[in-house]
């Protein structure tokens, strides 16, 4: 798997993290190290079964305690999910070696729409997102890269005819979804949206990553047919 220079993929059984040579802008959502920050790892950890309760309870130790275990060093940001760490999907839009890297861990049964009253259904419902790209962005146009994946996120899950439990609406995303934006390069790059090559990579590349969680994990359905 080829990322940007300077970024690593690491994989392990409980958890997939993507790891900086320097420190990496990232802008997230997570419920570690969230916000805008400098980090050196961004970390999607797989917390179910015995202790999920006592992990999500205290994410900051939880995390703290996985750095310690794995002798990390610096600055992280930490999303947490259900889904299993086997069922990572990677995207990429390698238009320019490559622009943009995602990688996504997907489940559905918490589907929810945006606006609605929260469902709380058993099983892996949560669609973790972390896009990375070897340009630099400014903070604004990480801000624009994160509602962008947003909104790829919802028109994927509108094709896929996925539905919220209960009412049978389109649903646009889960009740605890997460996105990190990494800009590997230094912030000179002050788009990202929908009609710069940096967004419409972005965009197909959450789509790839997205659509390839849920395949791993069995949610996938077939992909509706053009008209």
């Amino acid at each position: 798997m080829r990322f940007a220079p300077g970024v690593t993929l690491e994989r392990h059984p409980r958890w997939n993290a993507l790891a900086f040579d320097r420190p990496c802008p990232v802008l997230s959502s997570a419920p570690v190290g969230g916000g805008d920050r400098l980090v050196r790892r961004i970390v999607n950890l797989c917390v179910h079964g015995d202790g999920c309760l006592d992990a999500c309870a205290d994410p900051e130790a939880t995390f703290a305690g996985l750095a310690a275990e794995q002798g990390w060093g610096g600055a992280l940001t930490g999303l947490m999910t259900a889904v299993s760490a086997q069922d990572l999907g990677v995207g990429h839009a390698p238009l320019r070696d490559p622009l943009w890297s995602v990688l996504a861990t997907a489940g559905t049964s918490n589907a929810h729409r945006a606006g609605e009253p929260a469902p709380v259904h058993p099983g892996a419902g949560t669609i973790n997102i972390i896009a990375v790209t070897g340009q630099g962005l400014t903070a604004a146009a990480r801000a624009e890269a994160l509602a962008l994946v947003a909104e790829a996120k919802a028109g994927l899950l509108a094709d896929l005819g996925r539905t919220v439990p209960g009412s049978g609406r389109i649903a646009t995303g889960t009740g605890t979804d997460a996105v990190a934006i990494a800009s590997e390069g230094g912030a000179d790059t002050p788009y990202s949206g929908y009609h710069t090559e940096s967004g419409q990579a972005l965009v197909a590349a959450v789509r790839e990553a997205v659509g390839a969680s849920l395949a791993l994990s069995g949610e996938r359905g077939a992909e509706p047919e053009e008209t």
